[in-house]
């Protein structure tokens, strides 16, 4: 392990990721990166319309790129969001576990996820029954999300400001103990 640091956050669309990873990464003077937002800007297209066009395949292609590429430079200490789906790739998972200083799982009920992502227009795999293709993709990745996890947190009813906490002081005791 290397004295840069790497923060990465996993877990279900709607779950935080990139709130809580903009809060922590500015608590911590870390630079951001939403692998999403990375990749429409890099595509010149939403994740919607790469969805649309390009199918979905095309762009976990491209989020996989976008990993590889923060996770790999060394030049600075990074927090990044992942797309929900991107630890369906066992590239991406074990790229994730060997590069990462520490992999937080946000791990959010489906209900709250429901409510979180109900103004969704970004979110194409929740067109028609969000709550159905929520617990659907629950129950497939979260195996994986466990998987890659060095911290879970539970944020069932919690303010973003008590998820930022609790990853703040599990990323600080899990540095007391590297």
């Amino acid at each position: 392990m290397n004295a840069r640091h790497a923060i990465v956050l996993v877990g279900l669309m709607g779950s935080g990721k990139t709130t809580v990873g903009k809060r922590i990464a500015q608590e911590l003077g870390y630079s951001f990166v939403d692998s999403d937002d990375v990749v429409a800007n890099a595509v010149g297209k939403s994740v919607r319309e790469i969805f649309a066009q390009d199918g979905e395949p095309a762009f976990r292609r491209h989020e996989s790129d976008v990993i590889r590429s923060v996770l790999t430079n060394r030049a600075a200490s990074v927090v990044l969001a992942t797309g929900g789906g991107a630890v369906m790739s066992s590239e991406n998972r074990s790229l994730i576990s060997e590069e990462a200083s520490h992999v937080v799982w946000l791990d959010a009920s489906v209900e709250d996820l429901v409510v979180r992502t109900k103004s969704g227009a970004a979110r194409p795999l929740l067109d028609g029954d969000a709550a159905a293709t929520l617990q659907s993709l629950n129950s497939q990745r979260s195996a994986w999300y466990d998987e890659v996890a060095t911290v879970r947190i539970d944020t069932r009813g919690k303010p973003v400001a008590k998820v930022c906490s609790a990853v703040l002081e599990a990323i600080r005791a899990g540095a007391d103990h590297e």
